[in-house]
């Protein structure tokens, strides 16, 4: 990660070229084999050889148009296009120079291109493009210049259109942002530069480090110890409780969801809503809806809201509501919840209990004229459990910060029972076990956990064993 972090830099920089022979620099650049640098970690072409990189690119473009673009482009092809552009143009370049723009072009046109280093580095949790030039990671909350970039504006903006083209979305000055997912949980969010300021295109993406959505991985991953992790599943086969999972952003909210999605069971009818799919349950009887924005006319946008009204004819036996982003889909995930479907959700907030408070007053926008006694009610009625996420600064990490029950309205309050804490951080985290009873006791102890029996504090020193996933399609 240090080939492309510049955090903490000195102002002698020892540097490893590309033959293992090491430089020292005192502007702290990275130099290429012949000396030149290149913030990039690219070697610089010359005059002739940018051309033919131009034309090549342009050239592999016009085969994705002419509709290639569904076909991955193998190396070979790379290798023609540059062929056929010496060839057509008359350029006279010697191996080393063209073994140069192959390797440039493989960059761009095949995985991430530039980026993908800091894809393939497991410390790496987002990604930020400003501009051509200007690449910035995070580590968790801490962000690092790399000092990766693009050799041209053009050529950066080919990359997010051939990004986006993978997953069937464009970007441009009518559809200005464009948020989108791919099959392995990578997020990316584009915003076109005709809405940005001095930079732009903007473009994040955010790369899960959870490799598997299982239960085992909450525990490897040390989100949370395996007595939380086995409470949440035992709650989630039972297919009768209503989970809002908070956090800030980035804290592994619907990761939690996927994995705690494993449990559910094999004859559950399930539909999830969200405006980016992401979930992708792999479960025999799930459907998705997602929403849609309106066209350039202003006509077929097709919200949350509606979709989940739409789900209660469905006929399902559990709700995901992705996120709650507006007081309507709000309202409409909780009031599906009360009547009997069982969901899971998520919604931005910065400890437990707050959680409950977002929830009040996104109902209290979507019902204005409804008392506070009335809204609080419906809460106590649609959630049961709220579990909140958060990510350590210092190293990064996803932990499960806090689970709390939900009880009944009493007295112009939610009764709340604090279950679980984390207390300490870093390498040994621990958490502590606030309440040795809960509403849900006899769900608990027909799964076999008794509450009673365990220590203060959890860790990962004695771990149990979590239950192994239950294939949707084998129970």
């Amino acid at each position: 990660l240090d080939l492309f972090s510049t955090r903490a830099k000195e102002t002698t920089e020892r540097t490893t070229g590309f033959m293992g022979q090491t430089r020292e620099d005192p502007r702290g650049a990275r130099r290429g084999p012949a000396g030149t640098t290149s913030a990039g970690g690219r070697t610089s072409l010359s005059p002739i050889a940018s051309a033919v990189l131009r034309e090549a690119r342009r050239e592999l473009g016009n085969q994705e148009a002419q509709g290639r673009g569904g076909i991955e482009i193998s190396e070979e092809t790379i290798s023609k296009a540059v062929d056929a552009v010496c060839a057509s143009r008359g350029f006279n370049i010697d191996d080393i120079a063209r073994a140069d723009i192959i390797v440039h072009l493989k960059r761009d046109l095949l995985g991430w291109g530039v980026l993908q280093p800091l894809i393939d580095n497991p410390e790496v949790t987002d990604i930020h493009c400003y501009d051509y030039q200007t690449v910035v990671l995070q580590r968790g909350k801490m962000s690092e210049a790399t000092g990766l970039h693009w050799p041209t504006p053009e050529a950066y903006r080919t990359f997010i259109d051939r990004v986006l083209f993978r997953l069937g979305k464009s970007l441009s000055t009518q559809q200005h942002t464009v948020d989108a997912a791919f099959p392995d949980g990578k997020r990316l969010c584009a915003v076109h530069d005709s809405v940005c300021g001095a930079r732009g295109p903007l473009m994040t993406i955010r790369v899960p480090r959870v490799a598997e959505a299982t239960l085992e991985s909450l525990v490897s991953y040390q989100v949370a110890p395996p007595l939380i992790v086995n409470y949440l599943a035992a709650l989630t086969r039972t297919c009768e409780h209503t989970f809002i999972v908070s956090g800030e952003t980035g804290t592994g909210k619907t990761t939690l969801m996927r994995c705690l999605g494993t449990q559910f069971r094999a004859d559950e009818s399930i539909v999830g809503v969200e405006d980016t799919p992401e979930l992708n349950y792999q479960h025999p009887y799930y459907r998705s809806l997602v929403s849609r924005p309106a066209n350039t006319e202003g006509v077929g946008e097709v919200t949350l809201q509606e979709h989940i009204r739409t789900t209660l004819r469905l006929c399902p036996t559990r709700v995901i509501l992705g996120e709650m982003r507006t007081p309507e889909a709000a309202e409409s995930f909780l009031e599906a919840a009360q009547t009997g479907h069982c969901g899971m959700s998520t919604i931005h907030a910065r400890n437990a209990r707050e959680t409950l408070t977002r929830l009040e007053a996104l109902l209290g926008r979507a019902q204005r004229g409804v008392s506070m006694e009335i809204i609080r009610q419906q809460i106590a009625l649609a959630v049961d459990v709220v579990i909140w996420q958060c990510r350590e600064r210092a190293s990064g990490k996803v932990r499960m910060a806090e689970v709390i029950e939900v009880g009944h309205f009493v007295e112009g309050n939610i009764q709340v029972r604090p279950m679980f804490k984390l207390v300490e951080q870093g390498d040994n985290p621990q958490w502590e076990v606030l309440s040795y009873s809960s509403f849900f006791e006899e769900v608990l102890e027909q799964n076999g956990i008794y509450l009673g029996d365990a220590p203060k504090f959890l860790g990962f020193s004695n771990m149990s064993n979590v239950p192994a996933t239950h294939e949707a399609s084998g129970r």
